[in-house]
């Protein structure tokens, strides 16, 4: 077995390690303000995290800082390849290609709305769900990211700047604005795997220096790391493709940015396979780790090509300010975001593509006894429209905010789920099958607004308050047996619940030098409840409002200059009402039918309840050491002691369930308690105008574990990166290495039912990432 701990990571990253959060070499500080890069002497990096222009330093905000150069030389197109590079986040994906889980700061998610905002541009495009086999945040639509100026990860409960999603933080996207010189760029890799990458981008003025556009294109296409061994088709594989265009308009005291971009998107199945638990007592924990995984049991049913993920995204901003003299500003913000997608997923992960069984009445089969050819498929739509308003004051000494907000999400689902065999006319097509209808609308109305004094030389006070109304409506059909295709596909399920929240936070900020700050806030976060879908009894389907309580300390600051950056913190959170996802066993389990569940048709089914509490305590430091100007050393550490202090539910694990059972004191699932990064960069002038480099890097994550049971543990893991190139004024030639030596510890594993034959204790585990290597080039022009 190789050795994973902590030691042995900390060792590894002291030679070969990643990107850290400070360690940003470009930064915008608005989307019209010129480049600002940490490599120039005396230079500071600038964010816009609260709406305004600010150095890194005097923000008092733990955010990690991401810039057009780091994303355009490590190739960042997704919100996983960000977590990669911040410690502290984690990007999950599951069971289906849209099952995916993001967490940060120890504050987890389990299953349902995602405790992270996804911002694009001013915009929450966060993906929602209703807790059905999808799971996780179903319909994400910032995974295809083009033309970036920086991306922004902002830790801790940040409501009033990024609104209703940003329970535990957010990931901000900012792209490049048009510029009034013509100009352009195009970048692109190649690689093993069948990488093939490719964008471009041109920009110049249309009405002298009123309007300026831009027109931007991108391709990516990725064949997957694992080959489904039946019909060779790539598992994980991906295909992308964008086009876009923005207008920016500058005429005396207006500004505005108009965009609109379009995103088509093909994710393969993910490539995984399924085990029965080798430890199935009542206290054994069963441990995932690279000696465990067997590449060679990756594979699903070959019989078709699974469609995976297949999605078209329809993004449409307009940012809009006017100055209105004497410090007042008004600020507008403008978007819609339509998503549509089919999911398609083999549902029994499991190779043989012959149903068997055992011959009902009726010409009907019981597959559960043999072979099950079960296939999920979803059609989803999700429409969000939103409106932001914003009046501001800005004077030496007082800065000042009071705003609006309206938001409206639609999202539909089309269940076509089925199993072969189980009906004469059920095929691999979708032919004959009614779907099953499930609906969720959801309502935000806001108002918030913020005060920032400088009350003292080097003491600046800030107060935030949010209010949050949000109306939540639901609709299912819960009648319809999905293993014989039998029963009604009507509504038979209408909800709806009301959640209102007032969300506050101050800060406070000390400076100590012109160059080392201070800060400290407390801050509250809600996340609104919702309702089970599924087949569970009507009095289990409203779950609750979560909310968080966050206590910081921290500091952030340069010294010598440029010769050392760093920034520290210290946070508890106080974590009530956690939404938390557990089954039920039906009518098609050995085990069930259950009382939470005595008329579910499924095999098991997932839904929400609320533990009591939990409480997070957490630490974060990062350092940059530039002892050289041909060389940059920095590192990074994040720790996040994430447990359930109170949380007595069903023990549902081993199956069948047992009776109610304390679990305060267990670890939150999906969150390890120690991750760090770090690197190790050499940059040296070759001619009088390029340079050449090489850069090591690095990133440990302890073990986790992937339930609240505590029962399944994924093994600690550390991964090794290496690019080096050359580089000039406006151009960059680069060689990679992804996962150097190769480790392949799983990072996801979940319950995942009975099925051929029955297993009581199934565990779905999603196949590691492999070594990658390429060639990554950009040119501007």
């Amino acid at each position: 077995m190789r050795k994973s701990n902590l030691v042995q990571g900390v060792a590894a990253i002291a030679i070969v390690a990643g990107f850290t959060p400070v360690a940003a070499r470009a930064q915008t500080a608005e989307e019209t303000a010129p480049q600002a890069s940490a490599n120039d002497a005396g230079d500071d990096i600038v964010v816009t995290a609260r709406r305004r222009t600010e150095s890194l330093t005097d923000v008092p905000i733990a955010i990690t800082a991401l810039s057009s150069e780091t994303i355009q030389d490590r190739g960042l197109a997704s919100v996983d390849a960000v977590a990669q590079l911040t410690p502290g986040l984690q990007f999950d994906k599951g069971a289906s290609p849209a099952d995916i889980r993001p967490s940060l700061r120890g504050i987890s998610l389990i299953e349902g709305r995602s405790n992270v905002a996804i911002i694009v541009d001013g915009i929450d495009v966060t993906g929602v769900s209703l807790n059905t086999t999808v799971g996780g945040s179903g319909s994400q639509t910032a995974a295809a990211l083009m033309d970036l100026e920086r991306i922004e990860v902002v830790k801790g409960p940040q409501t009033v700047y990024f609104g209703r999603s940003a329970f535990a933080g957010a990931i901000q996207f900012i792209s490049k604005n048009p510029e009034f010189t013509t100009g352009g760029s195009v970048s692109g890799a190649v690689g093993n795997y069948d990488r093939r990458e490719l964008a471009a981008h041109i920009t110049g003025p249309v009405i002298g220096d009123t309007v300026a556009a831009k027109l931007s294109a991108t391709y990516r296409n990725f064949g997957g790391f694992y080959n489904n061994p039946g019909n060779h088709q790539g598992l994980g594989a991906s295909e992308v493709w964008g086009v876009g265009g923005s207008v920016l308009v500058e005429s005396g005291p207006f500004e505005g940015k108009f965009s609109l971009n379009y995103v088509d998107e093909h994710v393969t199945p993910s490539a995984a396979y399924v085990i029965e638990r080798p430890d199935i007592s009542l206290t054994g924990v069963n441990v995932i780790d690279e000696d465990l995984f067997d590449p060679s049991q990756v594979g699903i049913s070959s019989h078709m090509d699974y469609k995976g993920n297949v999605s078209e995204t329809w993004r449409g901003i307009a940012n809009m300010s006017l100055d209105l003299g004497g410090g007042l500003s008004l600020a507008s913000v403008t978007g819609i975001n339509k998503v549509g997608s089919t999911i398609q997923f083999d549902f029994d992960t499991k190779r043989d593509n012959v149903p068997s069984g055992t011959a009902l009445p009726g010409g009907l089969l019981n597959c559960l006894p043999g072979v099950c050819v079960g296939i999920a498929e979803f059609d989803t739509d999700l429409q969000q429209l939103s409106q932001e308003l914003r009046l501001s004051y800005d004077s030496d000494n007082l800065r000042l905010l009071i705003g609006g907000y309206i938001f409206d999400e639609n999202y539909e689902e089309l269940d076509y789920t089925r199993f072969i065999g189980s009906q004469a006319f059920v095929t691999e097509t979708r032919d004959g099958i009614t779907p099953r209808p499930s609906r969720l609308n959801t309502n935000t109305y806001s108002v918030f607004g913020s005060v920032d004094a400088d009350v003292l030389p080097g003491l600046t006070l800030t107060g935030e308050l949010r209010f949050n109304h949000e109306i939540i409506r639901a609709e299912a059909a819960t009648g319809f047996n999905i293993l014989f295709q039998t029963g009604s596909t009507d509504i038979t399920f209408r909800g709806k619940e009301t959640f209102d929240s007032w969300l506050p936070r101050v800060n406070a900020k000390l400076a100590i030098t012109d160059d080392i700050n201070l800060y400290g806030s407390i801050a509250k976060g809600a996340k609104p409840g919702g309702f089970n879908v599924g087949q569970v009894r009507d009095e289990l389907r409203p779950f609750g409002q979560e909310t968080v309580w966050t206590y910081e300390l921290g500091t952030k600051g340069r010294i010598g200059g440029r010769l050392i950056s760093f920034d520290a913190s210290l946070y508890y959170s106080d974590w009530r009402d956690v939404q938390v996802t557990t089954i039920c066993y039906g009518t098609a389990s050995p085990f069930g039918p259950e009382a939470q569940c005595p008329d579910a048709t499924a095999v098991s089914l997932n839904y929400i309840i609320n533990a009591d509490k939990a409480e997070v305590k957490g630490a974060e430091i990062g350092v940059i050491v530039r002892p050289a100007d041909a060389l940059t050393l920095t590192f990074n550490y994040a720790y996040a002691d994430s447990t359930f202090v109170d949380f007595a539910a069903r023990d549902v694990y081993p199956a069948p369930a047992g009776t109610d059972r304390q679990f305060g004191g267990n670890r939150m699932p999906l969150v390890p308690k120690h991750s760090l990064s770090g690197s190790i960069r050499v940059e040296q002038p070759v001619t009088s105008d390029a340079s050449a480099f090489v850069e090591l890097s690095g990133r440990y994550r302890s073990s986790r574990y992937a339930r609240f049971d505590n029962r399944v543990m994924l093994a600690s893991k550390t991964v090794a990166d290496a690019q080096f190139g050359f580089k000039g004024d406006d151009w960059t030639a680069l060689f990679f290495v992804d996962n150097i030596f190769n480790e392949l510890t799983p990072d996801f594993a979940r319950y995942y039912g009975n099925f051929n034959p029955s297993r009581p204790n199934g565990e779905f585990i999603a196949a590691p990432a492999k070594r990658a290597f390429g060639l990554r080039f950009s040119k501007d022009f």
